[in-house]
């Protein structure tokens, strides 16, 4: 459980056999490569690489020119059921997989590629077409050939488009020129015909060009009549529009005839890249290389098996500068891997961290369970949940797993709380039969509502928080007690001694005092005196009859004390040996007396939120049952709609504030006080594939 132990793993060859090397490396897969401070190259890799690297950026250009996602989406899978199963791909060497990519590529992509470039050739157009209407928009009631303007023999004649606003100062600066103006459609803007001695021509441009106007053109093919060629720009828009539509509904068809195929190829175009880019600069001399990584130690005879052909080695990692390059690789039961996802959110555990994976696979279920505990809720979330499990691709799949047992859980937990859809199981059709004296269930019908919220009487609530609370205890005292483990590890002894274990001992006696708070029915003030003689929740229940609240009120106040004294000392003496940290003796007591004591309360607090949770839902649930009844039951339209639409509109925000606070109380409560993390993660040699199986042919 935990982390894998992982060995370094050498292959030394010659150097022109380097890319079979990399085919039996990508073939064993759990090779993690280590970075060669190595410049020479080695051509036959290189060559292959850049070949590999064409081919994926084709294939890659068609993917993102036709928007097909790399994964299948969520929305996709709930609505459309949508599956693309792998293909069996036979491999044996990358040169021949980069040859077969080389091959096999332009069968699939070629149609694709002309269509994606046809629509961009066509958007070209209308962009152009649509900039010249604009243009002509302003210019088409002058019914005048303009295609003999220009610079003649004697004249120089042109049109211009100017601001309406600048033509008094054209007129000015051109006052010996011959202007002709045109009102046009739009106020703003006016045309001008300039007539001039071809000696003023330079003049007549650079005072035009002065004004952000240039002579008007119409493009050569088009008529030279304004209102003509806006006629033909607005039918050649037209056109082009009815093109680009039925280009676009190709490419809707081909995507989906061929979506499996281009997301086959260009998984497999990564893949070479991916691998090749990796092991392109092994170590090693000009004629000999030597490829180094880290594998997992259970995996060496494979390893050996898999680079037999030359020279292999696995051996400890010594090398103190290898050492603190150690990846971190998961190595966790079926159950527990689902809640590595979580791990990773805070952090990959650093080498001989504790992984908490296993922690939170306990842990998960009981607090999404106890929050969202109804059993029809759960049976739906863990429905929805192995629905993307089964039809998920990748990390979606993982996510679905979690889904699918936290709903478990809370179907489980909703047996225990007695709730169904926010009716009480015991009075529903089936269960009824089953549960009653003689029914089958009846050896298990304590079960139904042990911890129930049908009523929501102020025994139920507090009840509630009892188990919330206990269950905080237990979560915070194992974070302490990891601390604890982590500072011994590491060799801080004083630390541990002054404050890891004094916090523990803190930690517990205010506990104690709390429950001994409950158990004397709050009376605080003198709850030491011998009058009370109450047994104190949770803790006489371990401890024996002994365990009264007075006695044990004066225990749990010394221990305190004991504990705070521990702590201040331990404190100051740290900050007399490390001032460098700014810490005066007069903060160290301070944060012992208030900061240590008050977050004791807050984090315990914190957990309540477990009970209040579940206490909404079924508050909630309670509601919308309510009003299902009173607005007319199964017959009613309305009531039916109020009754599926609150169902499923409560589900799905608590499942998702419930999924947040289950998130918030590991995150905040539990790793904050010891986990480390921030290791390097185990990269496979190539990623996970989705779209390909690769079937490896031993010759």
């Amino acid at each position: 459980m935990g982390t894998a132990d992982l060995k370094l793993g050498s292959v030394i060859l010659p150097r022109s056999e380097s890319p079979k090397a990399i085919s039996r490396l990508t073939e064993f897969e759990w090779y993690h490569k280590v970075d060669s401070a190595n410049d020479l190259v080695t051509p036959e890799i290189d060559d292959l690489l850049l070949k590999a690297q064409q081919t994926f950026q084709s294939i890659d250009d068609v993917v993102k020119g036709m928007g097909i996602p790399p994964t299948v989406g969520i929305m996709e899978i709930m609505f459309k059921g949508t599956v693309i199963k792998k293909k069996d791909y036979e491999i044996n060497e990358i040169e021949e997989m980069v040859a077969d990519l080389e091959k096999e590529a332009p069968s699939i992509i070629e149609e694709p590629r002309k269509l994606l470039e046809d629509a961009a050739n066509t958007r070209t157009s209308i962009e152009e077409y649509t900039s010249l209407k604009e243009t002509l928009e302003i210019i088409k009631k002058l019914n005048m050939d303009i295609s003999g303007f220009g610079l003649m023999k004697y004249f120089f004649t042109n049109l211009f488009v100017i601001d309406t606003a600048d033509y008094e100062e054209i007129s000015r600066s051109l006052e010996d020129i011959t202007i002709y103006k045109y009102d046009l459609d739009s106020k703003e803007k006016s045309a001008i015909l300039v007539i001039s001695d071809t000696k003023d021509s330079e003049k007549v441009l650079k005072v035009l060009r002065s004004f952000n106007s240039n002579s008007f053109k119409i493009p050569e093919g088009f008529p030279q009549v304004p209102s003509e060629a806006y006629a033909l720009a607005e039918s050649k828009i037209k056109e082009l529009t009815e093109k680009q539509a039925k280009i676009k509904k190709q490419l809707a068809k081909l995507t989906k005839k061929s979506r499996r195929d281009i997301l086959s190829i260009h998984e497999k175009a990564m893949v070479a890249k991916d691998v090749l880019e990796t092991l392109r600069k092994p170590g090693g001399t000009k004629n000999f290389a030597v490829i180094q990584g880290f594998i997992p130690a259970k995996m060496e005879s494979k390893f050996k098996d898999s680079t037999k052909q030359w020279t292999s080695v696995v051996e400890d990692i010594t090398d103190p500068k290898l050492k603190e390059q150690i990846p971190t690789l998961f190595d966790n039961k079926r159950f527990v891997r689902t809640f590595e996802v979580i791990t990773k959110s805070q952090g990959i555990p650093k080498h001989g961290e504790p992984d908490p994976t296993p922690m939170i696979a306990l842990m998960w279920p009981i607090f999404y369970g106890l929050m969202f505990a109804d059993m029809g809720h759960g049976l739906l979330l863990m429905g929805m949940g192995l629905l993307f499990k089964v039809k998920g691709q990748g990390e979606l799949s993982r996510w679905g797993m979690l889904i699918a047992i936290s709903g478990a859980a809370a179907a489980i937990a909703g047996v225990g709380a007695g709730e169904a859809f926010g009716y009480h199981i015991d009075h529903m059709g089936p269960f009824e039969g089953l549960l009653e004296e003689g029914g089958a269930l009846h050896s298990v019908s304590w079960l139904v509502g042990i911890l129930s919220v049908a009523e929501l009487t102020f025994e139920q609530v507090i009840d509630i928080l009892k188990v919330s609370l206990f269950l905080g205890i237990v979560h915070l005292v194992w974070a302490m007690v990891l601390r604890i483990i982590r500072l011994a590890k590491e060799g801080h002894k004083m630390v541990m001694f002054t404050e890891a274990i004094p916090n523990i001992t803190l930690y517990g006696g205010i506990v104690v005092i709390m429950m001994c708070a409950i158990g004397s029915q709050y009376d605080v003030m003198n709850m030491y005196s011998k009058v009370h003689t109450e047994p104190v929740p949770w803790v006489t229940m371990f401890l024996g009859e002994w365990a009264q609240v007075w006695i044990v009120t004066r225990i749990a106040v010394i221990t305190v004390i004991a504990s705070m004294v521990i702590m201040m000392v331990g404190g100051v003496m740290h900050a007399k040996k490390h001032p460098e940290d700014g810490a005066d003796p007069a903060s160290v007591i301070m944060e012992v007396l208030l900061g240590k004591t008050v977050e004791s309360l807050a984090h315990t607090i914190s957990y309540a939120r477990l009970g209040i949770m579940l206490l909404v839902h079924a508050a909630l649930l309670l509601t919308v049952n309510n009003a299902f009844t009173s607005l007319g039951g199964a017959s009613s339209g309305a009531a039916m709609a109020m009754i599926i639409g609150g169902n499923l509109g409560i589900m799905m925000i608590e499942g998702l504030i419930v999924y947040i606070q289950s998130l918030r109380l590991h995150l905040y409560e539990f790793f904050t006080k010891w986990y480390v993390g921030g290791s390097q993660p185990f990269r496979q040699i190539r990623p996970e594939l989705i779209y390909n199986q690769f079937i490896w042919k031993r010759k």
